[in-house]
Order: structure tokens, then sequence, then C-alpha cells
């Protein structure tokens, strides 16, 4: 009997093993159909690998390197992953009060900010440049003026600020400024000193903070409005007159681009629970019949209008001036704004024949500067 007895509970003990095992992925099968699938990380999932049969070496590397890529795999599309990200993301900031994400801190009344890329940093004031690495930054600049210049092409530089720097009264409380000075200061005064010209719109951006929301909640980015009072300051430096934000027709809207609640993997949750983004319908500001003829964030914006400012606007940039192309393709002939990350190549200038260069950076890229550099 006593044999009897263990032989049970050792086929018991097997069967529960084998429902734990077994058991997620069965019940996964069954629930997928009524289950969000979609890849909600900012990553790309691992694919189900494949092995070469083609024999020799090729067979040899494809059978070392199978076991790691298929761990990579399963790691990825284990059943109810999405599910329990999502589940341990709320946990964290519902319960812990804490961001699921290191890139991402949980400010005040409902805001987000960026902690990567030196964000944090910039804002402190903890990481100003070397007067080596600020004159490696004005060497670059010089060049690349008295290149553009040879070709009778004004050189002008565009630094958005942070958001965390415009909004820091949302910061948590344990995040303090060492000093006034911040790289983006250290850069706009370096260059000024010999000539380069610099918008760095902090002050107009920190005129109207109080009265609007310029910077979208959930996102790194500003809002149309911002993006208007970045795109205005430039235009004043290039000439050219806008009207006010007093002057403009602006509607409140709840658009946003929710990559920092993306980051903790929870742009939904976002969407759903907590209070709607603040963006801003803008408009009010002459649009000169401007045309779109391409816009494709991730390579090329490219316009023309009817504005009576002849010259050709050529801007490398970032996902910043997204929101500022409208104004910016309103006052010119013709726009054309590559984004620098792997599009922006020195021949297209001579392509495009420009009559202005603008060079559009956020504050936490400034490093892009000590390596920029347009040369014969």
């Amino acid at each position: 009997m006593e044999t009897i007895m263990t032989k049970r509970k050792a086929a018991a003990w097997l069967i529960c093993f084998a429902l734990l095992l077994l058991g997620p992925g069965a019940a996964y099968a069954f629930a997928r159909p009524f289950l969000n699938t979609e890849n909600t990380e900012n990553r790309q999932l691992a694919e189900m690998p494949s092995l070469s049969f083609a024999g020799g070496k090729e067979l040899a590397d494809s059978l070392k390197a199978f076991p790691a890529q298929f761990n990579s795999f399963f790691n990825d599309h284990v059943p109810f992953r999405s599910q329990l990200i999502w589940l341990n993301s709320v946990l964290n900031v519902e319960v812990l009060g804490d961001s699921a994400s290191d890139s991402v801190i949980l400010g005040k009344d409902n805001w987000l900010f960026y902690a990567d890329e030196g964000s944090i940093e910039d804002y402190k004031g903890t990481n100003l440049y070397t007067e080596e690495e600020l004159a490696l930054i004005r060497d670059n600049c010089l060049a690349s003026r008295d290149y553009l210049e040879s070709r009778g092409i004004e050189f002008v530089i565009l630094i958005p600020s942070n958001k965390e720097d415009i909004y820091s009264d949302h910061l948590p409380d344990h995040i303090k400024k060492r000093g006034e000075l911040t790289r983006a200061q250290q850069v706009t005064d370096c260059l000024r000193e010999v000539g380069i010209r610099v918008v760095y719109p902090r002050g107009e951006l920190l005129e109207y903070s109080g009265q609007y929301d310029l910077y979208w909640h959930y996102d790194t980015h500003w809002n149309s409005l911002g993006a208007y009072i970045g795109a205005k300051a430039l235009l004043e430096e290039l000439g050219i007159t806008v009207p006010e934000v007093e002057e403009l027709s602006i509607v409140q809207d709840d658009f946003s681009g929710y990559d920092l609640a993306g980051m903790m993997n929870l742009r939904s949750y976002y969407e759903k629970n907590r209070p709607a983004d603040v963006n801003y319908t803008v408009s009010g500001y002459p649009t000169n019949n401007m045309t779109v003829l391409q816009a494709i964030d991730a390579t090329e914006l490219i316009y023309q209008s009817d504005a009576p400012d002849p010259r050709r606007l050529f801007m490398v940039r970032d996902s910043f001036a997204g929101g500022m192309a409208p104004v910016l393709a309103s006052s010119f002939s013709y726009t054309y704004m590559p984004h620098w990350n792997g599009c922006f190549e020195q021949p297209m200038i001579d392509e495009q024949q420009p009559d202005i260069f603008a060079y559009e950076v956020v504050e936490r890229r400034l490093d892009i500067l000590l390596t920029f550099r347009l040369s014969d």
C-alpha cells in the first residue's frame, strides 16, 4: 500500500510539474486572440533563428550561434510576457511611485522626465564642457561657417532647451541644480564670442511656460506651441517677423507623442488612466500657400511656399524640428530638412543650393558639435 501511495504522489508531482511547464503556453494559445500582442517595448524583439545548411564553417558558425539566438527569441516571446511587463510597470508607478524604466523619472503632477543622454546632468550643471572641448566645438563651427560663407550661405545654430530645464518645478525635489551655468549656455556664449549665430530660445520658452504647457507631459518633446516659439526665435535671427504668441489663435487639444510613457511600456495606460496630455492647434500666422512635398520624419522634410522671402532654407535637424516645420516652411520659398542621423551628407548642400544652413540640435545632444564639421 505504501508503494502505491508513493507512486501516486510521484505521479501527482509529475502532473503538477507538467502543468507548470506547459500550462502557460496552452493558456496563452487559447487567450492570445483576446490579448493585445502589440510590441510595446522600445526595441525590436528577437526573431526565430534559422540554421544554415551550407556546410563547412558556415554550418559550424550557425550551430554555435543558434543556442544563444534561440534563448533570446524564447525570452522575448515567452507566454504573457507583454502582460507581465505591463503589470510590473503599473505596480511600480501606482504602488511604489517609481518608474519601471531607468530612462524615465516620475515628476510631480503627472509629469514624466527623461533620464538618459545627460538630460538631468544638463539641468543640474554637473557635466560642463572643459575649455578643450569648447575650443573644439568653436573650431568646428568656425570651419563650418567658413565653408558655407565661401558658397554665399548663411550659417546659424538652433538649440532647443531640454524639457527638464523649462519645467524643472515639476521635477522631484531631490533633483537640484549645482549652479546656473549649463552646457547649452557655455556653447552659446563661446560661439557668440567668435561671431557664430546661435539661437537658444530658453528665455522665450520660460516667458510663456507659466501660461502654457509648452512640452508634453508624457513625452520628451515640445508641443506645437513650444515649437512655434522656437521657430519664431530662429526666424527673428534670420530677419523674418511672425506674429507674437498673443496674436495667434491657440486651441488646446490632447495629442501627444507619449515616448516617455512608451519607455515604461505604459503608453496605453497613460492614455486611458491619466489626465489627457496638453497640446495646441496653432494658427494665425501667414502660411503663404505652403505645400508639403515630402514628410518622412526619420529622413527628409521638404516644403515649398509662396513666401515673400525667396531664400531657400536647409536645416539639419532632429525630431524637435518636426513641430517647427510648418512655421519655418511657410516663411521661405523652399525648405529642405534632412535628419542628422543617417540621412544628412555634406554633398547635399551643393545639390540643394540653399541660402541658409541651419543646424538644429536639442540641448541634450550638444556633443554632436564635438564632431560636426563642414570643410572642403
